[in-house]
């Protein structure tokens, strides 16, 4: 058995190791950090043109304004611009701040800030947008502002929508006028003529159903259009979707392989959910070839349930599964006969109605050939 004096000496013999390899990893710690402090120094900061620097604050997500000691402006970058609501930098450059309306406010500040040897930030508005702006005094009395926005990213998504939505609306009015126009020159025009007059009528229609589409997208992206969801059959809402457009699948002898086991339910606002399904249905017909069948399968993994539509066509490239729900990707048109007359936003709506229905949508390709949409729910009791 060690007596006391033994013990103390084993332990303090312990101590002293673990305070080398402390001391030794400390030194080295200092040595990364010395050399990494020791590469910033070394950085030829001699070496860029002022020019160069400037240029590099042009594409900058803050707002840059550089002033002179006569606190005229020398340096404005484009974010800086469009917050200040100009648009050339020929209508702002070489002017003093006080004589642009929107950076009156500022000139107070900068006078205070002489006195100061700190940084001055502010919060003030520019027509109605709130902005954040921060001062700092440099060398020579010149002087650097930062601005940014103060608005939240909600406030700017309803402003887009908003845009969109006068936007939309303004255009198809003349849109249908065109139509109606088109239709009238149709009966006036030589015969030889005629085919430009159809085109026109073609891309009118065209451009009038992607102005629905993109007001329809708005709507569905502020859940505005959304109504109570209710408890549906999965394959119930297939079938009626597929009823829809059985003549254009009848058209091409295109027929529908449906394999479902049992019914499964989900909750969802079935109008909108339809719209969905018809056009996962509809992009199927459409590249599938004729005198072949879709093939639709309901299944239920874990707790949710999975519809996969699949179409026997030449498949998506690798880079397309994710495009394809883009907003106006239209594809390759290699992969149809039909000439490509869609606005490329259904899709787009299809993905925004099965994620507002708490789904989940993907496409892949089949092994043996042909494309699959998949779209996942979370599965109800049938009992409910």
């Amino acid at each position: 058995m060690k007596t006391l004096q033994e013990v103390l000496l084993f332990l303090h013999q312990k101590w002293k190791i673990k305070v080398k390899h402390f001391s030794q990893s400390k030194e080295k710690k200092f040595e990364i950090d010395k050399n990494k402090y020791k590469r910033t120094i070394d950085f030829p900061f001699d070496k860029i043109r002022p020019q160069e620097m400037l240029s590099w604050l042009d594409y900058s997500s803050q707002g840059w304004i550089i002033l002179s000691s006569d606190l005229t402006i020398k340096f404005i970058n484009k974010k800086a611009l469009s917050l200040v609501r100009f648009i050339k930098y020929k209508d702002i450059i070489g002017k003093a701040i006080n004589d642009i309306n929107e950076l009156e406010v500022l000139r107070n500040k900068i006078l205070y800030s002489r006195k100061k040897n700190f940084p001055i930030s502010l919060d003030f508005t520019i027509a109605g947008e709130p902005i954040w702006a921060k001062i700092i005094r440099g060398s020579k009395k010149s002087y650097l502002i930062m601005l940014e926005s103060k608005l939240s990213i909600e406030s700017i998504k309803k402003r887009q929508n908003q845009l969109i939505n006068d936007v939309s609306h303004e255009l198809k009015t003349p849109l249908t006028s065109l139509i109606l126009i088109g239709d009238r020159l149709e009966e006036v025009i030589s015969k030889k003529d005629r085919y430009l007059v159809k085109r026109l009528k073609k891309e009118s229609k065209r451009l009038r159903k992607m102005v629905e589409e993109t007001l329809e997208l708005s709507k569905l992206e502020s859940s505005e259009s959304f109504n109570k969801n209710k408890k549906i059959s999965i394959s119930d809402l297939v079938m009626e979707s597929w009823q829809t457009l059985k003549p254009l699948a009848e058209k091409k002898d295109i027929k529908i392989n449906l394999l479902i086991p049992t019914k499964y339910f989900i909750s969802a606002d079935i109008e909108n959910l339809k719209r969905a399904f018809i056009n996962i249905l509809d992009n199927a017909i459409r590249y599938s070839p004729a005198n072949e069948e879709i093939q639709i399968e309901i299944f239920k993994r874990d707790s949710s349930v999975v519809m996969r539509v699949r179409d026997k066509g030449i498949g998506l490239e690798e880079n397309e599964f994710n495009d394809i729900f883009s907003r106006f990707y239209r594809g390759d048109p290699s992969r149809t006969k039909f000439k490509k007359s869609g606005s490329g936003l259904g899709l787009s709506i299809t993905k925004k109605i099965i994620n507002n229905n708490k789904g989940f949508i993907k496409a892949f390709n089949h092994k043996d050939g042909g494309a699959i949409i998949e779209t996942i729910f979370p599965c109800l009791n049938t009992d409910l």
